[in-house]
């Protein structure tokens, strides 16, 4: 293998970044060129230049929120199974909690191991080991 330096990792994309990659594309049509100058990775190009063509400028000016609104939202049912099980079984570890609550839903996966130790330190069961 080549002596090639590792590349560093950019970080995201500004506003600045994304026009002049598109400006020097139109003009050359050399992707790589165009992503050398703006200092921006060939991915990076390919999921903005068609968010350019959809949208103008406006569909580059801010990246999609990616955020999951739901993320790390448990339902109350599983909150109070999860609850119930450790005042049942208080020598049960989350990860424990967690495979019965798994394997009473079929198998699938509702709640990780420190999803269930979370719930159980906000209602004061779980105690820290410092």
């Amino acid at each position: 293998m080549k002596n090639e330096k590792r590349r560093k990792y950019r970080g995201l994309t500004t506003f600045l970044q994304r026009k002049l990659m598109i400006k020097t594309y139109l003009e050359t049509h050399n992707i790589t060129q165009s992503c050398r100058k703006a200092r921006v990775t060939v991915n990076a190009f390919r999921r903005w230049y068609p968010r350019y063509l959809e949208s103008g400028l406006e569909g580059i000016k801010k990246p999609k929120c990616h955020n999951n609104k739901h993320l790390g939202r448990i339902n109350k049912k599983y909150k109070a199974r999860i609850i119930e099980l450790k005042k049942k079984h208080s020598q049960w570890g989350r990860r424990t909690i967690a495979s019965v609550i798994c394997n009473e839903n079929n198998s699938k996966k509702i709640i990780s191991p420190s999803g269930v130790q979370k719930i159980l330190e906000k209602v004061g069961l779980w105690k820290t080991q410092k």
